[in-house]
């Protein structure tokens, strides 16, 4: 069967289409958006919800 989907592909997803850049650090567990400061992978959904983000196509769950 169909797996849930990952949260942060869905934040990264969301965040990228609405034309921010995020760019992670090599292992993936502190994330870039728009050339700032790195931020966690807490921060980085965080910062999806906060946008508001989380309603429409895309939703972060």
């Amino acid at each position: 069967m169909f797996e849930d989907p990952d949260p942060i592909v869905e934040a990264v997803m969301v965040i990228t289409s609405r034309g921010h850049t995020i760019e992670p650090d090599d292992d993936f567990e502190n994330w870039r958006v728009d050339g700032g400061a790195w931020i966690t992978v807490g921060d980085l959904l965080a910062l999806a919800i906060c946008l508001g983000l989380s309603a429409g196509n895309g939703k972060v769950h």
